[in-house]
């Protein structure tokens, strides 16, 4: 009986180890949605670099640059190099463009930080509510902030 009983016990274990392999398995069709708030080169640059890496792994992305992140967007802003890639945010943010990402820009942000349309880099365009709602609200895309 106790030799039944270990063997179920394998079983289950088994089982339970599986099942949660099963779930832990990466959906490729989920996006990420990333917030990014900051003009500074570290906490920029990280967000893009973790966004490149999801990029690489499959994962659609989407930037939200609001605050002071809507100077990022603009051909006109200096820029510092971000010491893991070795370039410019404003570059890594034309990367992830040229390999599909989209960039939404805070129309309020954009103007109270003095960047127009004709101010943007290519591929990047200013938002609005219902733009941004459809990533936010999306069930398939996660959100992360900076």
């Amino acid at each position: 009986m106790r030799a039944l009983k270990t063997t179920w016990f394998g079983v289950l274990v088994a089982a339970l180890l599986l099942a949660s392999t099963a779930q832990a398995a990466e959906d490729k069709s989920m996006g990420l949605f990333v917030n990014l708030t900051t003009l500074e080169n570290g906490p920029a640059g990280h967000a893009l670099y973790m966004a490149g890496r999801q990029m690489e792994r499959g994962h659609p992305v989407t930037f939200f640059l609001n605050n002071k992140a809507a100077l990022l967007a603009s051909k006109h802003t200096p820029l510092g190099r971000f010491h893991m890639s070795g370039k410019t945010v404003r570059e890594m943010l034309a990367d992830a463009m040229a390999r599909g990402a989209k960039v939404i820009v805070c129309q309020m942000c954009a103007k109270m930080n003095g960047v127009g349309s004709a101010d943007l880099i290519d591929g990047a365009m200013l938002g609005n509510p219902e733009l941004v709602a459809e990533y936010l609200f999306d069930p398939s895309y996660q959100v992360l902030s900076w």
